[in-house]
């Protein structure tokens, strides 16, 4: 799949019920790995800096979709920039 038609089908996704709903299973998610009541003392340390990692990664996917959301505002050509 080229990275266009790759683009183009994010951005219908991050318009649509569909994306909305995947938006927030993310947050969902997001808030069970961070809790740290999900975990017991030993496993903290492995489990739990995993967990704070794949966090991240769903965090950076849904503000990925909310950028492909936001139009792109063409910016007048600045001679001095």
């Amino acid at each position: 799949m080229k990275k266009e038609q790759k683009l183009q089908m994010l951005k219908r996704l991050a318009f649509s019920s569909e994306g909305e709903a995947l938006k927030q299973h993310f947050q969902e998610l997001i808030e069970k790995l961070i809790d740290g009541r999900n975990y017991s003392k030993d496993d903290f340390e492995m489990e739990g800096k995993a967990s704070i990692k794949a966090a991240a990664v769903l965090g950076k996917i849904l503000r990925d979709l909310e950028l492909l959301k936001k139009d792109k505002k063409d910016r007048e050509h600045n001679q001095y920039r």
